[in-house]
């Protein structure tokens, strides 16, 4: 699948060499530390991938990933601060991976979008770190690791990756969370 993948960003042509090289690297360290999850997905998604640049007004976040559309927004004055691009990259590459529909990751129609956002920061940090002194979600990445903590890391990582959001709501159930 990795040559597919780097068959992928070479033949689409919204994406620079640099940028191509980039994402590569990153699905190659995603893929090290979570080789059981499939990348089908991210090697479809990545021939058409579009990235845009808009400003604040539009695009609050620095960066954002638009699953109908195929496309990663990007807060130009955001981007003039001094952000850790290598982690931003990651973030957005891991909402690609996730990607189903509308929703990525466990976030069922902006259900679970806070806890979404931040198990996919905490998955972005763990896998390339973040070098800048912005630390993205910080709230959210700290709700998920204690749901985390709660209802044992395997399960999130599973409903995360798998776009299963009932598993984890039955592993909060057992553990004695009315919802």
């Amino acid at each position: 699948m990795i040559d597919q993948i780097k068959v992928s960003l070479d033949e689409n042509p919204n994406l620079n060499d640099e940028l191509r090289n980039n994402i590569f690297e990153l699905v190659l360290i995603f893929q090290k530390q979570f080789p059981e999850v499939r990348l089908k997905n991210l090697n479809e998604r990545l021939k058409t991938l579009k990235i845009e640049r808009a400003n604040k007004y539009v695009q609050p976040y620095v960066i954002n990933y638009l699953p109908l559309e195929n496309k990663l927004l990007f807060n130009v004055d955001e981007l003039s601060k001094e952000h850790d691009g290598k982690h931003l990259l990651m973030f957005a590459l891991l909402q690609i991976i996730t990607a189903n529909g509308n929703n990525v990751g466990f976030d069922v129609d902006h259900k679970f979008e806070a806890l979404n956002i931040g198990y996919t920061e905490i998955l972005a940090s763990y896998l390339v770190g973040n070098e800048s002194d912005h630390f993205y979600f910080p709230i959210e990445s700290a709700y998920a690791n204690m749901i985390g903590i709660a209802i044992g890391v395997d399960k999130l990582k599973e409903a995360y990756f798998y776009n299963k959001p009932a598993s984890f709501i039955q592993a909060l159930e057992e553990i004695g969370v009315e919802l």
